[in-house]
């Protein structure tokens, strides 16, 4: 339970693991344990959980909350304004779970309308200079390598990995367990369980996200019904609606894959943008025009 605690912008600060020369607002609320390192800024109406630790120089603003032990390197910004130009000064806010990591110089921006905060889930490790966007929702257990973007009105869905660099459009998808490498910019919706990276200049889908598959105990049985899925959808010359009820006939027979398989469906009917095409067979098309 989060206390209100009244703490002076200046000065000694009656928690004893606020530094004295941390600024904090009159209206945040601490929990007892939390530790604030020296030169860090909390402006505004923040709660913080308990065993949450900002180490220092981290500048929190606007109506933020911020879950249990979490941990908060230097120069991180939470809850500034979105950078959008219709941004019209309502009081939205950034809303954080529990046990993430945000390294330092990690952006997040709070959202461009009060009903739906930014949102990061739980145990999510922000590398260095990864920036998330305005109405943007991380769900749990993701891996933002240095320097990936996660523009506006995004969803990453769990377990996923962006490599350094990586560039998420404004609107798109990433499903579940996919892995997008390196420099990478993705315009259109991820499906789950998939890679996603540069082959020959051109951006796509290459396969099925076996390491992380296998990391994550991944029955082998799961991991080959998958492999059948992903044919269907991208090797097999079908519309995405045709891919996704074939797919749906395989999941009777898929034993312990069928949940993956349903996963992949879902995402495949409900996606509005388009899914990423596969690198390979875009490079042979760019190659034979």
């Amino acid at each position: 339970m989060i206390a209100p605690v009244i703490l002076p912008l200046t000065g000694a600060h009656p928690l004893p693991h606020v530094h004295p020369t941390a600024a904090v607002d009159p209206r945040a609320e601490l929990a007892h344990d939390v530790r604030v390192g020296p030169g860090c800024v909390i402006d505004g109406p923040v709660k913080i959980g308990p065993g949450t630790t900002l180490i220092g120089h981290v500048y929190i603003q606007g109506r933020v909350t911020l879950g249990s032990h979490n941990k908060i390197y230097p120069f991180v910004c939470i809850g500034f304004e979105p950078q959008h130009r219709c941004y019209d000064g309502s009081p939205t806010a950034v809303v954080i779970g529990d046990h993430n990591t945000l390294r330092e110089s990690v952006t997040i921006h709070r959202a461009t309308k009060t009903d739906q905060p930014t949102t990061l889930g739980h145990d999510n490790y922000l590398m260095t200079n990864t920036h998330v966007g305005h109405d943007a929702t991380l769900a749990d257990h993701c891996t933002l390598a240095s320097g990936a973007l996660v523009g506006g009105h995004t969803l990453i869905e769990d377990h996923v990995f962006l490599g350094g660099n990586a560039a998420i459009h404004q609107f798109c998808q990433v499903g579940r367990q996919s892995f997008v490498g390196g420099l990478s910019a993705v315009t259109k919706d991820v499906p789950p369980y998939v890679i996603v990276h540069d082959v020959q200049g051109v951006i796509g889908v290459i396969g099925v996200n076996l390491v992380g598959l296998r990391r994550s105990n991944t029955p082998r049985a799961a991991i080959d019904a998958l492999k059948t899925a992903f044919k269907t959808l991208y090797l097999s010359g079908h519309t995405n609606p045709v891919a996704a009820d074939l797919i749906e006939q395989q999941i009777p027979n898929a034993g312990p894959g069928a949940p993956l398989l349903t996963e992949m469906v879902r995402f495949i009917r409900a996606n509005t943008r388009g899914l990423c095409a596969h690198a390979v067979n875009r490079t042979r098309s760019k190659t034979n025009q």
